[in-house]
């Protein structure tokens, strides 16, 4: 086993269940990493320690490999993590997005949350400057303010997104009736370098995460415990009504096409380029591909 340690990022929400239970039953260890999973609680986390190279691998919204593609050493998408589970809540009943012109909204920059917003604004034939914006990163200021009445329409992720609908607030929208179902939202991914570097620690990573994912699968509730410790304040129960609504889910390779459909999205929120192209290098499901290909030829073989 080698003795240096991967810093883990991760996000804050369910999406991120396959990395807190490879790291709680310790499949990474397993495969020979040694890995720390620090607590997080601000959305930008996973974008900072990658970007200043204190972490090389982790989990990170669906949308932070092709926002940070042109740096020097991006992050690649090389496996998913947890789909969907993410919504744009409503204090009153709303049935035309378009009402919420001039009222104050509440979202996260660089995220899927932000994303999701825009679209369903655009949907309505509004733009994000008409309506009034408030960027928090802390999930937990935004839950805050929405108790506060500060807000009249937030977008959240599981298993925030869940408690405040519990509360009364209305679903205007869950991405599905924009970008499909089902969506990616948190993926697993890794520097650049350290992909061209130490490819044998990634597909390590990778075969971690699939088997977390089938563990999930065979029991939520034990899984969930896991990570528990990332969500204080919340029953296990809560946490497992939540994951059931943002499910795990490592191989998605077939949904490269919901990914780079939120390119033209990201152009209109000025997070990218606006005269780059989608950037293909920032998903490579390559090494997903070998280790699945690999594990149905062992069940074959059986």
């Amino acid at each position: 086993m080698s003795n240096d340690r991967l810093i883990l990022t991760h996000g804050c929400s369910l999406s991120n269940l396959p990395l807190f239970v490879a790291v709680g039953e310790g499949l990474f260890a397993d495969e020979g990493l040694r890995v720390e999973a620090p607590y997080f609680d601000d959305i930008s986390s996973t974008a900072d320690l990658l970007a200043t190279g204190v972490a090389d691998l982790g989990t990170a919204a669906f949308t932070q490999p092709l926002i940070d593609a042109f740096r020097p050493d991006p992050p690649v998408m090389v496996a998913g993590s947890g789909l969907m589970g993410i919504s744009v809540l409503t204090r009153e009943p709303v049935v035309d997005a378009a009402s919420l012109a001039g009222e104050p909204v509440g979202t996260f920059r660089s995220d899927p949350m932000e994303v999701l917003l825009h679209d369903v604004l655009a949907a309505a034939g509004l733009r994000m400057t008409d309506v009034e914006l408030r960027y928090f990163d802390v999930l937990n200021d935004a839950i805050e303010a929405w108790y506060a009445g500060e807000l009249a329409a937030v977008s959240l992720a599981e298993p925030f997104a869940g408690r405040v609908r519990a509360a009364g607030a209305h679903v205007l929208s869950d991405g599905t009736e924009l970008w499909g179902n089902p969506f990616p939202d948190t993926t697993l991914v890794v520097s650049a370098k350290f992909l061209r570097e130490r490819p044998d620690r990634v597909r390590a990573a990778i075969r971690a995460m699939l088997r977390a994912n089938e563990l999930i699968r065979a029991d939520l509730p034990a899984a969930i415990r896991h990570a528990a410790e990332f969500y204080p304040g919340f029953e296990l129960d809560e946490l497992v009504a939540a994951a059931r609504r943002q499910p795990a889910q490592v191989d998605i390779r077939d949904m490269t096409p919901a990914v780079f459909g939120r390119w033209d999205s990201l152009r209109s929120l000025n997070l990218v380029p606006e005269d780059a192209m989608p950037p293909v290098n920032a998903v490579m499901f390559d090494l997903l591909n070998d280790e699945l290909n690999a594990e149905t030829a062992k069940e074959t073989a059986k």
